[in-house]
């Protein structure tokens, strides 16, 4: 059997800079597949030398971006295959970024390139501490980059648990770098977080604000092959199907289910958006709507 990781709430580590929220443990007999690893990491202050150069490049409507971070440590080709074929069937043109191109100077230019729709694998993890939502980069940790984002948490560090003495630590972004510090807009794309606790308010809110017709993810842990699983789904549902958001989430839930472990679901933001429908490219709302709102009337999480 593979190892399997559960996102619980962590510990100050011993230098109370850093904070984990994973412990790791053996998966039951019967569980398949490997667990989506979620993370906490503390907010750090540090000198910083970076710059960046935005870009100013612009592409078609119709094309999409697989973010793999999680390709370093959990990596599914055949998800990957599975997306791509999905996308292109319908006229997607696809760019897949691997887990070694996820870095804080990828997400900063991540609104520039004009996707249509993005799908963030990605480890996430929710820092109640500072209301806030992490998301990893592959980049190591150091107090020398990135000082004005450390200042002003929207940078911050976080680690894989079990960690050992020697392990690396690695950048992560929150929902403040998405709201003050990533360059251009979303322009009514659609965003699939498929990380732990990605819908929380703060998140989800973060990428409306610049720009995002519609943020979907789930609102609590979440392991790595359900996860995938439930995303497969969804894009068959909204591409194939021509569903609305709210109907492809529903449909998906009710088929795939919630993660069987942790319980947790799909959502979307915001309420509007369950009308959205992705094969229409001229980004008209579906009239029906899809049905019943998949989304609870208060915001989960803060």
């Amino acid at each position: 059997m593979r190892p399997a990781l559960c996102c619980k709430q962590g510990a100050v580590g011993k230098d109370k800079k850093d904070i984990t929220s994973t412990h790791y443990k053996k998966p039951i007999s019967g569980i398949i597949g490997t667990g989506l690893v979620c993370f906490i990491a503390l907010l750090l202050v540090g000198p910083s030398n970076s710059s960046c150069q935005p870009s100013s490049s612009q592409v078609s409507p119709s094309k999409a971006a697989i973010v793999d971070h999680l390709s370093i440590s959990w990596p599914n080709p055949a998800f990957v295959k599975e997306c791509t074929a999905i996308l292109e069937r319908v006229g997607y043109t696809v760019n897949y970024y691997k887990g070694e191109e996820v870095t804080v100077e990828f997400y900063r230019k991540l609104p520039t390139h004009g996707y249509k729709l993005i799908i963030l694998r990605a480890h996430s993890a929710y820092i109640p501490q500072y209301l806030s939502l992490a998301i990893f980069t592959s980049e190591p940790y150091t107090k020398h980059r990135y000082v004005y984002e450390q200042l002003r948490n929207r940078v911050a560090s976080g680690y894989l648990t079990p960690y050992k003495k020697g392990d690396p630590k690695y950048l992560v972004i929150t929902d403040k770098f998405v709201r003050f510090n990533m360059k251009g807009s979303f322009d009514g794309a659609v965003v699939v977080m498929m990380g732990c606790t990605g819908v929380k308010k703060c998140a989800a809110s973060a990428f409306v604000q610049k720009g995002a017709r519609a943020y979907i993810g789930w609102n609590g842990s979440v392991s790595a092959s359900h996860t995938d699983r439930a995303t497969i789904h969804l894009l068959r549902q909204l591409l194939d199907k021509g569903h609305s958001v709210n109907a492809a989430i529903m449909q998906t839930m009710k088929t795939v289910g919630p993660d069987p472990r942790y319980k947790s679901t799909l959502l979307y933001w915001p309420i509007k958006a369950g009308a959205y429908t992705l094969n229409s490219l001229d980004s008209k709302m579906a009239s029906a709507g899809g049905g019943k709102s998949s989304w609870p009337n208060k915001l989960n999480g803060r």
